[in-house]
């Protein structure tokens, strides 16, 4: 089977409550239609549908703190409990600490040695690159990860062939600093992301704009980044066949559910299973650590 992961940053399961949780507002029509009509929110719990599970996660891990981005994603790509590990939650980028983490046995790492085809769809501009070879570009959990089992970063030719997805969706940003790339819509590049995971056995992918939206507090762009995670989903939708394909989604902490908050919250994160093998998996996850082990489990079948 293959596996396709949808880091969402910054995306918790907030109250069912229109003031201050703007995925209760949101149209998001497919989102609703993997829930049969309903949004997911704090009030469910688990959740199962005929398309989707899902799994409340706890993101707090047992340590005081607001969990934060650097040991939620360590925690999630390698199973070990980050914040414990260093004794606090860190972010937005990993220390010292946790990039050796991050250099050990991670998912990535894992099936790389099991001889599985790995994908991480982000795609980077040339100047991350220049960044790189200086030793002065910032990089995610998520990208050391990658990095350190040797899967490669995608660039602007992959972007432009289609195989591989911007972290701003569309290409727009990338359009507007001069860079020869095509103007898709957000259902394009779920698309293109679905036929990336179709010639691969596990394709990562991650998006930042749920934790930026949620820091920046903008009604107008929350709506803006909720439509475009909806589209995105929706493209995937349209290329992905569930039947040998599962879909899974997650995020390092809660943010954007919540407006009253003025930084990251203590909610759970919506672990969400579209597609084959989910009623397998839902049971062994309760937080952020169990995900790898999870899927190691399923896609090597241990």
């Amino acid at each position: 089977m293959r596996l396709l992961f949808i880091f969402f940053d910054g995306w918790g399961l907030g109250a069912n409550d229109p003031a201050t949780n703007p995925f209760v507002t949101a149209p998001m029509p497919t989102l609703r239609e993997l829930f049969d009509g309903a949004m997911p929110t704090n009030d469910n719990g688990n959740f199962n549908s005929a398309m989707t599970t899902l799994v409340p996660t706890d993101a707090t891990l047992g340590v005081p703190g607001l969990p934060q981005s650097a040991t939620g994603q360590t925690t999630i790509f390698t199973g070990i409990n980050a914040p414990r590990a260093i004794g606090e939650h860190l972010g937005p980028y990993p220390n010292d600490a946790l990039r050796q983490i991050l250099a050990g046995d991670s998912l990535f790492k894992q099936l790389v040695a099991a001889n599985r085809r790995v994908a991480f769809a982000n795609a980077y501009p040339p100047i991350f690159f220049e960044r790189l070879a200086r030793n002065k570009a910032r990089r995610s959990a998520t990208a050391h990860a990658v990095h350190a089992a040797g899967v490669r970063y995608r660039t602007i030719d992959d972007l432009r062939a289609g195989n591989a997805v911007s972290v701003f969706v569309t290409n727009k940003l990338w359009r507007d600093y001069g860079a020869d790339v095509p103007l898709i819509t957000a259902r394009d590049a779920g698309r293109n992301l679905a036929r990336l995971a179709r010639a691969n056995d596990f394709t990562v992918f991650e998006y930042f704009l749920t934790d930026a939206a949620g820091h920046r507090g903008n009604p107008a762009f929350s709506a803006q980044v909720l439509d475009e995670v909806d589209q995105l989903l929706r493209g995937v939708l349209d290329e992905i066949d569930l039947r040998d394909t599962l879909i899974v989604t997650t995020s390092d902490h809660g943010n954007l559910e919540d407006t009253s908050a003025k930084a990251h919250t203590l909610n759970p994160v919506p672990t969400m299973l579209i597609g084959a093998g989910r009623e397998k998996i839902a049971p062994r996850i309760k937080s952020l650590t169990d995900l790898t082990p999870t899927l190691i489990h399923l896609l090597l079948e241990k």
